[in-house]
């Protein structure tokens, strides 16, 4: 019988008949059946997305407003005969289209090469050996291990449990955690009760649990969820709904336009032929169509950036949102340091009870501390990975600090058997809220967890508790971490309720120690010279995370910290008052960084939030932009927009700059395209209104706006931001700011009206109207592709920068420019486009007026930077 059918409700079968369904074993899998199940399973990838078919990126094109009026413009030319015409529209269309298309193709590309990257691992027996795998290769019939803060991998029927607790909000929207059980169920009951099944995606939020793997990747109850989701588009960034907008509105706008010129050439006696003709390319020379396509490719290039440096972007919205950051809110253990727990020091209550306690150290261990290493060694989950190799060479799997207390052991020729072996028994899993766990080994039960609550509830006298106390604070203030160790007697463990534990006999301290990394200090730094301010949020002690500020080169004062219990004691507004101050928030809860990370939000700041661990991911989902490490919890990865594989924090100051660079890049192109868009419009109506002869044809206009609008503004997508000094500490978050708008509106009415004014200048002097045609085609087709330089800054003198450093630019405007010369010189396409021979004598027209557009768009920059620091002088005045 095909073994998808015989378990399609494992629930109400027992383990042992469903290891036989399987046909499998509690030592696990041989490789060779691996392998014949993944052939007939699949791969276990139910959170792969679901890539957009060509067809419909390709429809998606057409989508916009603005290609809307093009595809109109062409059908309607047709009908009229205007094969030429016609010719030009469609070749504009597939120009815009295609180059759309194949951006967002490429991005969608890009996107799921970058999510390969990013790796689910679940710990798994195969032949005998617990090993850590990609969670891709599991299959049904694995024996899983499931333990504290892991995410379940696969949908498995649950073997053994020991305070086993499943977060299944993300599959049942229940928000409590649920209790599991081995027992045999009932066949018809709903996925929320199925207290002897684990699910794909769903948390271990307490407890450990070997669980038999019997369905995955799309026939987990995720999966079928997911085939469902996957066939929904991913809604639009902000910026791409801004752009939305301003696309209807253009087309709107334009409609009206059209039909006034089209009223108004009638009324001038023009033929209705013509002028409807006419009227079509002006719509096509108002519209950028450009826009859309050129935020498709800025958003693309941005994320590709950050992949070269290590970023995985799950969302290019996050690449948007990350250039409005204004305060990054940091998780400390594996984002500020290294999570790498070096074991310093071992320290008996003898020891800590002494004046000098020098004798802690690992030099030479004393029994008593050998002791304490022991009873450890009985509360930690660590496995070998590679139990044949030689000791020296063995690999231990599980948290830095439990591992590094292995190696302690074994560097000390303290016997590791019992940890091997599995004897120790864990009564109370380590959580976040308790922050201890209870195990037991020879009859023994040890408590292990932090110092300042395991001395709460010690059976020890208020001298030695001060001292200790004391001494607890003393050496966290050097950054070191802190793990206590206690025994409970028989009758305590009877009580086994995390609220009951007292009484217990404290036998000492282990000290670790968790190195900064080495690029955080300067990263930190470049990061405030962004003007983006750092907090350290963390579930440390007050001491150990002002000895991380203090290697951090920060100054903090009592008046900038605050602990969890303090957090607790104020309500919102309260907080509200003093958060802007605080540089360390420490001994919080994960309840608390949501919190006080919300409050920020209410105060109007962009918070973006770090971190590794599960306990960050509430914050990290909730935030402006989650960031998480590569090597963090699998929940932290899920819930974060923005990964870094190599855990590097610098790789922060890079997304936001880069994410400042895509929202700069918007700007420019957004103002390069509306600097024209009116020239048609104003020039063709101008001339109505004059009584002089329309200065160009409907085909010159299309055939301008194909080459000029959309090659230069998709090059802006690969510009640097050359005002990245200037936005350090004055970057604006909105898209479309007052300077946007002032200078697009301010330069597009007056280089319009300035080109009218040259043609009516030409005709004028008495100048026959075919030459005073060609000279305004090549001024007006020309001026767009050299003034883009200028809009490479809104803040710097054109010469100022490297005018020529964007190589995409630099060739864009070549081909238009060599466009431009073949149809002003080549016979045939004079012919096709109607343009008399342009008299040499003439150029210097040309010349001049090429430079008095780009000293236009150069004073109205200085008028503004003008205007803009003048009203800043005010405000301050007053």
């Amino acid at each position: 019988m095909d073994k998808k059918v015989s378990i399609s409700a494992p629930w109400f079968a027992t383990a042992d008949e469903l290891l036989r369904k399987l046909e499998a074993r509690p030592e696990g899998l041989t490789e060779v059946e691996v392998a014949t199940r993944v052939a007939e399973y699949g791969s276990n990838d139910f959170q792969r997305r679901e890539r957009a078919s060509v067809t419909r990126l390709l429809a998606k094109q057409f989508a916009s407003p603005l290609i809307f009026i093009l595809v109109g413009a062409a059908v309607l030319t047709g009908v009229l005969g205007e094969w030429v015409n016609m010719g030009v529209i469609i070749g504009a269309v597939v120009v815009n289209v295609g180059l759309g298309f194949y951006r967002e193709y490429h991005a969608e590309h890009t996107l799921d090469q970058l999510a390969t990257y990013i790796k689910d691992r679940s710990r798994v027996m195969r032949e005998g050996i617990e090993q850590e795998i990609d969670s891709m290769m599991l299959v049904p019939g694995d024996i899983i291990k499931l333990s504290y803060g892991s995410r379940v991998p696969a949908d498995a029927r649950l073997i053994s449990v020991n305070n086993l607790r499943i977060d299944e909000a993300i599959l049942t929207g229940e928000s409590l955690p649920i209790e599991k059980k081995v027992d045999q169920i009932a066949e018809a009951v709903l996925v929320a009760d199925r207290i002897n099944m684990v699910h794909a995606g769903t948390l271990v939020v307490e407890g450990f649990a070997t669980a038999l793997v019997v369905h995955t990747g799309i026939h987990t109850e995720i999966g079928k969820i997911a085939g469902i989701v996957s066939s929904i588009d991913r809604a639009p960034t902000p910026i791409q709904t801004g752009i939305k907008k301003l696309s209807w509105f253009i087309f709107c706008i334009t409609i009206l336009i059209v039909v006034a010129i089209f009223v108004l050439g009638l009324l001038k006696g023009e033929p209705i032929f013509n002028m409807l003709v006419l009227s079509l390319a002006v719509a096509v020379g108002a519209v950028p169509e450009a826009l859309p396509i050129a935020l498709t490719v800025i958003l693309a290039v941005g994320a590709e950036r950050i992949a070269a440096r290590k970023g995985v972007v799950r969302k290019l919205a996050a690449a948007e949102t990350l250039g409005s950051t204004t305060m990054i809110m940091t998780d400390k253990t594996g984002t500020l340091t290294k999570a790498d727990m070096q074991l310093v020091g071992v320290y008996p209550v003898s020891v800590l009870l002494l004046p000098s306690h020098t004798s802690g150290h690992l030099a030479h261990l004393s029994p008593e501390q050998k002791s304490i290493l022991t009873l450890a060694l009985s509360n930690i989950d660590v496995v070998v990975e590679n139990p044949q190799s030689p000791e020296s060479e063995w690999k231990f799997i599980g948290r830095p600090f439990e591992v590094n207390i292995a190696k302690a052991c074994l560097l000390h020729h303290i016997s590791i058997d019992s940890m091997l072996s599995k004897k120790s028994l864990l009564h109370i899993p380590f959580n976040s809220t308790n922050k201890f766990s209870v195990s037991s080994h020879d009859r023994m039960y040890i408590v292990m967890g932090a110092p300042d609550v395991l001395l709460k509830r010690a059976a020890i006298g208020k001298d030695e508790y001060l001292r200790i106390e004391s001494w607890i604070h003393e050496t966290s203030s050097r950054g070191e971490r802190l793990i206590a160790l206690g025994t409970l007697r028989h009758e305590e463990v009877s009580r086994m309720h995390p609220d009951a534990i007292t009484n217990i006999e404290f036998k000492g301290i282990l000290s670790f120690h968790d190195p900064i990394r080495e690029e955080v200090p300067e990263a930190i730094r470049t990061i405030e010279a962004r003007g983006v301010r750092v907090v350290i949020m963390t579930g440390d002690l007050r001491g150990t995370a002002l000895a991380v500020a203090t290697a951090l080169g920060w100054h903090v004062t009592d008046t900038e910290i605050i602990t969890g219990n303090d957090i607790h004691t104020m309500n919102d507004e309260e907080l509200k008052e003093i958060i802007p101050r605080i540089k360390i928030f420490a001994r919080v809860t994960p309840e608390d960084k949501l919190r006080v990370g919300m409050l920020y939000r209410d105060l109007g700041e962009v918070v973006a939030m770090t971190g590794d661990g599960v306990n960050d991911a509430p914050a990290l989902k909730a935030m402006d932009i989650g960031v998480s490490l590569g090597s963090g919890s699998d929940v932290a990865k899920s819930a974060a927009d923005l990964v870094l594989l190599d855990d590097n924090f610098q790789t922060i100051t890079m997304a936001i700059d880069e994410g400042r660079r895509i929202l700069a890049n918007v700007r420019k192109t957004f103002m390069y395209l509306m600097s024209n868009s009116l020239d048609e419009v104003i020039v063709v109506g101008g001339s109505l209104v004059a009584g002089i002869a329309l200065p160009v044809t409907a085909l010159q206009i299309i055939w301008v706006n194909l080459f000029t609008g959309s090659l230069p503004a998709l090059a802006f997508a690969f510009d640097q931001d050359l005002d990245k000094e200037k936005n350090h500490h004055s970057f604006a978050k909105d898209l479309f700011t007052k300077e946007v708008k002032v200078i697009s509106l301010g330069i597009g009415v007056m280089t319009s009206v300035l080109l009218f004014f040259l043609y009516w200048w030409l005709i004028s002097i008495g100048l026959a109207v075919p030459v005073a045609r060609s000279i305004f085609f090549v001024c007006f087709s020309s001026y767009i592709l050299v003034v883009a330089f200028s809009f490479r800054s809104l803040h710097r003198p054109l010469f100022s920068y490297n005018v020529f450093s964007n190589k995409k630019l630099n060739l864009s405007v070549l081909i238009a420019f060599l466009i431009l010369i073949a149809t002003i010189t080549i016979p045939f396409m004079r012919e096709v486009f109607g343009i008399a021979p342009l008299p040499l004598s003439w150029l210097w027209v040309v010349g001049v007026w090429l430079v008095l557009n780009v000293a236009l768009v150069e004073l109205a920059k200085l008028w503004f930077q003008y205007s803009s620091s003048r009203n800043k002088h005010i405000k301050i005045s007053s």
